[in-house]
């Protein structure tokens, strides 16, 4: 079966997909680290990225990668699909192949969002699930967990001896992980515009892609995933629990003064406004 994709903005919602779609009885990797993403995808997505200098925190350069220099890197993606590796996403029973395992499978990283045209190539007429959520929840999340990481990774001793050396000796090692568009809100909502841009521009097929709102996903479920359902023409195995919505989690950012106050900057932005994001302090909606 061809794969279902998840792409979308880090913390828009794309994890809670995985458990939706796992509910629904896909296979979305036996290898999920802690945000539900494959680490054989992670692998191979960041590599495709590093080709043309991009990571998944400065995707622009991946945008002028030749479209010769991506057929280059089809067939040597196609090796390590088919190589022993897949035993990562698949565990121990692994297929012969990811090219005819028979049942509904997936996997979700938010850098599927730049490269997709390389998985549209080497798959085929694959199933895609866009999330998006607005940028200041995002922001707000990003921004925590960023800041958390983020931390100074010198080593200053008590007596002072390293930090002596450093007027000698240069560190070999940098002294900050490299992720300064996080230090302010800026940097991160333009973030949130090149994902959900390049999300928006993939295609306008409705048999291909699906685009959900985090707000609406979580204000109207049944019908959201109705729609979900359709999309990808499978009968959920399960029921999802109750609980499984947290209502709380709709514009969060509200409670939050210094994000209000950003928001009053950003409210119309041409894509905020697009994706019905502009009058929030409105009507909470």
């Amino acid at each position: 079966m061809k794969p279902i994709i998840v792409i979308g903005m880090h913390r828009s919602g794309t994890s809670m997909m995985v458990k939706i779609l796992e509910n629904f009885g896909v296979f979305m990797g036996n290898d999920k680290e802690h945000n539900e993403e494959s680490l054989f995808f992670i692998e191979l997505n960041d590599w495709i990225l590093n080709q043309s200098y991009a990571s998944w925190d400065d995707p622009e350069n991946y945008k002028y990668l030749s479209d010769g220099a991506k057929e280059t890197l089809i067939p040597i993606i196609k090796n390590r699909l088919n190589s022993y590796h897949r035993k990562k996403y698949f565990g121990r029973k692994q297929p012969t192949s990811f090219f005819n395992y028979d049942l509904p499978w997936g996997w979700k990283d938010p850098r599927n969002t730049f490269t997709i045209d390389i998985w549209q190539k080497i798959f085929g007429d694959v199933k895609i699930i866009h999330l998006y959520r607005n940028p200041l929840d995002v922001i707000a999340s990003l921004y925590k967990r960023e800041k958390r990481q983020n931390k100074n990774i010198g080593n200053p001793t008590r007596t002072g001896i390293k930090k002596k050396l450093y007027g000698i000796r240069l560190p070999k090692k940098n002294l900050f992980l490299p992720i300064f568009r996080f230090s302010n809100y800026y940097g991160l909502f333009n973030l949130w515009k090149e994902y959900v841009s390049q999300s928006l521009s993939i295609s306008d097929d409705s048999k291909k892609i699906i685009h959900i709102s985090y707000e609406e996903l979580i204000s109207n479920p049944q019908e959201i995933i109705s729609e979900l359902t359709a999309f990808l023409e499978i009968e959920p195995k399960n029921t999802l629990p109750k609980d499984f919505f947290n209502i709380k989690r709709k514009n969060a950012f509200l409670n939050n003064p210094e994000l209000i106050a950003f928001y009053e900057k950003i409210k119309n932005d041409e894509l905020v406004k697009k994706l019905n994001y502009g009058n929030i302090g409105d009507n909470n909606g």
